[in-house]
């Protein structure tokens, strides 16, 4: 009897435990973390977790993606995993088996920056050169060879999907109507003046380059293509550190950058600057073929450009952390160039009778332009959950004085026309205040308002200067004129963000109240005044259909303004056969557009897809007339070809963007782009169809691989495929640029040599058709060039190896918060 008694005992103490076990496995817990670059302390979004059952295989059980702040938060039975994480551009970071019966926030996890393996020796650690994330793709541009001792338009130039058209203004997804902002903001060195602008910073002041395509209600809803974000470098290291550079190439082409920054306590200080003395060489050629000129058969003009820029820029600024949750940073910028241009344009009249005259004309221009600019930035953290108030307040003020002088020869060299000199003052201030406001509900909801309000005003005095019988300069006021242009944008936003399980939905609604005003303070020309206030709705699902698949649908109303230069209805005279007008009739262009998007992570590679289309409204276009007005071009009477831009129409746009990161073999890195695009234009002016339909395609392809003796190379290959518009069609062409690197002094130091243009096939070849004239032309900016810079570190390894000895977990940090 005790015997069963006592099998009693231990049959009802099994059953009891395997109850209890049985209820244990089945108990639902969640397990919460944050993500962040061991280097860089950056969170990490869109990163993969995986839960794995170690003692069944290492079969996933459950996973999901981190959300925009590096947060995840997974749902398990409670049981022993395993988690892994991955990232493109790190190495896996592996948590080692574990119990876990309660929910629990596990802190920060570290993940390391994927080094180049060589023989068994790991090369110093670098970060990916691109991130791809659901909303958006990041360019590390910082780790790109091909634009060590370049400036902030080669960095452009070498990010997939963006391109620069004939007229140097930046392209995204084949369109000009893109958003640029620096550091999130806008700025005079990126609002007009494309890669011209954008020269006059060095490649070194950059870390990053954000590619947005489908914007949320936080942005601006100007730019119907999307935004294109410049961030600029500055280091957070503590104690003294940074980075010199040096640049020689050729042309005498030198430049220098000193990045530095000192951190103690409370404290960060720290600076950016550069000095840039920059010589370009290119060229154009352009042949009118005239239809019904009863005189001249065709007009060629061959200009070749000298253009030099030297100048300086400096920023430095402060950051102060009053406490644990609030911050500010006080940043002065400042940028000096000075430029010298220096054009000869060959012409030759062909007559009728076979009669041919050639003639010379020189233009040499000055320029001098000033940037300053002062920010503040204001943030508080309420808590550690994301709840979060930032406020930015920014000036700037910015002139550019230019002074052009010009003469036409005839050929036996001299003066056919009188000299002229054109002087153009182009003044500009701006401000910008900003406030965000982010709430998180709970865990899983977020609710995000703000307000963003740009001031602009503009001053463009323009002056002609003619040469009388007496060599007396004297002003020509038909041609001279004063603009006062003047923008207000106040905009308020609100958006509200939610997750169930693996769907997330973030929905807003931005308004904008815009003020034009349009000035002439010389001429006869009427002044404008235009307001308009806009709701500009966006909405961006997400859905986690596994650990390593996710796909996206974007929706956005957006608004492309005219700035400026499209609204001054003065001439702005390119040569003496043709001119650009401005309009002041142009009305903004309306665009709604759908981006869905794919992102599939495999072991070797990530692929990025997007299938995006766009329908615009009173779409902005040049069209190209004969003027009416006449010019004698060595005594002979030659039509004046007139450029300027109409609301002509409807626009659609269809395409399809592939984006992928590939790592096949060991000591190779491989970016590939490719977008296909369709663009459907549909529109009349004065009677006059201008219908066009052009399909085309862009490409890019980089490659990095190390070769013995750790000497890293990239080589980027770029296709810009032909276009066809209301302005004419232009043919496409391939480029390639080479780069490479070494380390020296001990990893302290870099030399890398750089190509521009290795086979000189950047030029732009266009034909123009109208019922007067045909034109056939090619334009090249920039002849190929090459760099050596030198590259010196301090203090940044020493930092580094001490971040390493620290391990990449870090149990002590919560990661709340919830981010679309």
């Amino acid at each position: 009897m005790k015997n069963i008694n006592l099998y009693f005992q231990h049959t009802l103490l099994y059953v009891v435990l395997l109850s209890a076990t049985l209820v244990y496995a089945q108990k639902s817990i969640a397990i919460k973390g944050k993500i962040v670059a061991s280097e860089s302390m950056e969170t990490l979004p869109y990163a993969t977790v995986s839960f794995v059952d170690a003692a069944n295989g290492d079969k996933v059980v459950n996973g999901g993606l981190t959300d925009e702040v590096g947060n995840f938060s997974i749902k398990v039975k409670s049981g022993k995993y395993k988690i892994i994480i991955d990232y493109i551009g790190f190495e896996s970071s592996v948590i080692a088996s574990k119990i876990y019966s309660e929910s629990a926030n596990i802190g920060n996890i570290q993940m390391e920056s994927k080094s180049t393996e060589l023989e068994g020796v790991d090369v110093v650690s670098q970060m990916a050169e691109m991130e791809i994330r659901l909303d958006k793709r990041i360019y590390n541009v910082s780790q790109s060879l091909v634009t060590k001792g370049g400036t902030v338009s080669d960095v452009l130039e070498n990010v997939p999907s963006v391109s620069v058209d004939i007229d140097g203004n930046i392209e995204l997804r084949g369109n000009t109507n893109v958003r640029i902002l620096i550091d999130g903001k806008p700025s005079g060195l990126a609002s007009v003046g494309g890669v011209e602008a954008l020269s006059k910073l060095p490649a070194e002041t950059i870390q990053k380059v954000e590619v947005i395509t489908s914007p949320s209600a936080r942005y601006q809803a100007e730019g119907s293509t999307g935004i294109i974000n410049i961030v600029t470098t500055k280091q957070f290291l503590k104690g003294l550190n940074g980075v010199f550079s040096t640049s020689a190439g050729r042309n005498d082409s030198y430049g220098g950058t000193a990045n530095i920054n000192y951190k103690k306590g409370k404290f960060n200080f720290f600076t950016n600057s550069g000095y840039r003395d920059n010589t370009n060489l290119g060229g154009a050629y352009q042949k009118n073929t005239y239809v019904s000129n009863s005189l001249i058969d065709q007009f060629i003009e061959e200009r070749s450009f000298d253009r030099r820029r030297e100048g300086f820029n400096i920023n430095f600024g402060t950051d102060i952390n009053l406490g644990k949750k609030t911050s500010f940073s006080l940043i002065y910028t400042n940028t000096h160039r000075d430029g010298i241009d220096v054009t000869v344009n060959s012409q030759t009249q062909f007559l009728s009778d076979n009669t041919q005259i050639k003639s010379t004309r020189n233009e040499d221009e000055v320029d001098l332009d000033m940037n300053d600019q002062v920010s503040f930035n204001f943030e508080h953290k309420f808590n550690d959950a994301g709840h979060l108030l930032t406020v930015n307040l920014q000036k700037e003020w910015n002139e550019e004085l230019e002074t052009a002088s010009l003469q036409s020869f005839d050929d036996t060299g001299n003066a056919s026309e009188p000299f002229e000199k054109n002087i153009t003052d182009d003044q500009q201030n701006r401000e910008l205040a900003q406030i965000d406001y982010v709430y998180p509900i709970d865990e899983n909801t977020q609710f995000e308002a703000g307000y963003r309000g740009n001031i602009n005003n503009q001053v463009i005095d323009f002056e002609v200067l003619i040469e009388d019988a007496s060599k007396n300069l004297i002003r020509n006021t038909d041609l001279s004129n004063t603009l006062n242009y003047s923008e207000e944008v106040h905009a308020f936003y609100s958006q509200f963000g939610k997750k169930y399980g693996d769907f997330s939905i973030l929905a807003g609604l931005r308004l904008e109240d815009t003020r034009v005003g349009v000035y002439q303070l010389s001429g006869d020309y009427e002044n404008g005044e235009k307001n308009y206030r806009d709701l500009f709705p966006t909405l961006n699902l997400g859905l986690v259909i596994n650990p390593t698949t996710s796909v996206t649908l974007g929706y956005n109303r957006r608004i492309t303004r005219p700035n400026s230069w499209f609204l001054n209805p003065f001439q702005s005279r390119s040569s003496r056969t043709s001119f650009f007008q401005g309009n002041p009739e142009v009305n903004p262009s309306y665009s709604n557009g759908v981006d869905i998007g794919y992102i599939k992570q495999f072991k070797k590679f990530t692929l990025n897809s997007s299938l995006y289309y766009r329908h615009s409204t009173e779409s902005i276009s040049r069209v190209a007339v004969t003027s009416g007005e006449t010019v004698l071009v060595n005594g002979i009477e030659t039509d004046v070809i007139k450029r300027f831009p109409v609301n002509l129409g409807t626009t659609n746009e269809y395409g399809v963007e592939f984006n992928s990161s590939i790592r096949a073999i060991r000591g190779m890195r491989t970016n590939l782009s490719v977008n296909f695009f369709k663009r459907e234009e549909n529109g009349t002016y004065e009677g006059v169809r201008y219908d066009t339909e052009s399909v085309s395609w862009t490409g890019s392809l980089s490659n990095s691989y190390t070769f013995p003796y750790k000497i890293r190379s990239q080589i980027s290959m770029r296709y810009r495929g032909p276009n066809k518009s209301s302005f004419g069609t232009s043919k496409g062409f391939l480029y390639s640029n080479l780069a490479l690197s070494k380390d020296v002094l001990n990893e302290k130091a870099t030399l890398n040599l750089r190509f521009n243009d290795l086979f000189n096939t950047i030029k732009y070849r266009y034909t123009t058709e109208t019922d007067f004239v045909t034109i056939d032309g090619d334009y090249q900016r920039r002849k190929p060039t090459f760099t050596l810079t030198f590259t010196y570190r301090f203090r940044q390894e020493e930092a580094r190896q001490s971040r390493r000895r620290t391990g990449g977990y870090d149990s002590g940090s919560d990661g709340g918060g919830f981010e679309f």
